[in-house]
């Protein structure tokens, strides 16, 4: 019933020490059906090719998104990266991508040299482009206006901007996902940005291993974990979960030109 749009199986398991085993039987356990895998290095890409038919064989959709996350901007700007075109087939989107100013991981030119190249990159295999931004989200949004993406597919994940871009960005029709910071007692700048949301371009993510929803928030987060932000969600909306989740699954398989 329910889909978790941002994770990352491979830290996930290797960092964190979750077995594929626990992590989908809390899948089960949470009626979350449907995963989307983000890979940051061809490595990982492969990783997900690997374990995916173990996903596949209990019933939950599995699929798989590549791009050079900003912070690694450093470490890949010179790499070639033709194994993200290489694997069109077996990617639904470039991501996640973008800026990130907020650690100081990658020189602010070489992140928008790299973003360029993934922007480019998402016109080339024309998919949907799954956007990371801490402390750039302005500057991403007035990159893609520069590259013509008005009628483009633009998620901006786990969205911590501020109001005034996120208008933007729902204005142009484009999509803010919500991870389990929207749980926190501190977070009153995202449910504004949520109260803002219209739930046609609304998503929900868990962004595993990392922001874990209350009531497990310092623990390591899992893909079913997602369960806990729609719970939360739906009862802001006075929606039932239910309803939230036919939404939201709407929203994925436009987005997504898929029929789950």
């Amino acid at each position: 019933m329910f889909i978790d749009t941002h994770a990352h199986i491979f830290m996930t398991v290797t960092e964190r020490d979750i077995s594929l085993e626990d992590i989908i039987s809390e899948l089960h356990e949470n009626q979350v059906d449907t995963v989307v895998d983000i890979c940051g290095s061809e490595h990982e890409l492969e990783y997900h090719k690997s374990v995916e038919e173990t996903f596949l064989k209990n019933n939950i959709n599995f699929y798989a998104a590549a791009g050079i996350h900003p912070q690694e901007s450093s470490n890949f700007i010179d790499s070639d990266i033709s194994w993200i075109a290489k694997n069109k087939e077996n990617i639904i989107a470039v991501g996640e991508v973008g800026l990130d100013f907020f650690y100081d991981f990658s020189p602010k030119e070489i992140q928008l040299k790299m973003l360029r190249k993934m922007i480019e990159q998402t016109i080339e295999l024309q998919k949907p482009i799954l956007i990371h931004g801490r402390c750039g989200e302005a500057l991403i949004f007035d990159m893609l206006n520069e590259y013509g993406f008005d009628d483009k597919k633009v998620l901006f994940h786990c969205y911590t901007g501020d109001l005034e871009t996120a208008e933007k960005i729902l204005k142009k029709g484009w999509n803010v996902s919500f991870s389990g910071i929207l749980t926190f007692k501190k977070s009153a700048d995202v449910l504004e940005i949520f109260n803002h949301t219209s739930i046609n371009n609304m998503f929900f993510e868990t962004d595993s291993p990392f922001l874990a929803p209350v009531p497990f928030r310092g623990k390591p987060n899992t893909p079913g974990k997602v369960r806990y932000v729609y719970d939360f969600a739906a009862n802001l909306l006075n929606m039932k979960q239910a309803d939230l989740a036919k939404q939201v699954r709407e929203n994925f398989n436009k987005f997504f030109n898929l029929n789950i």
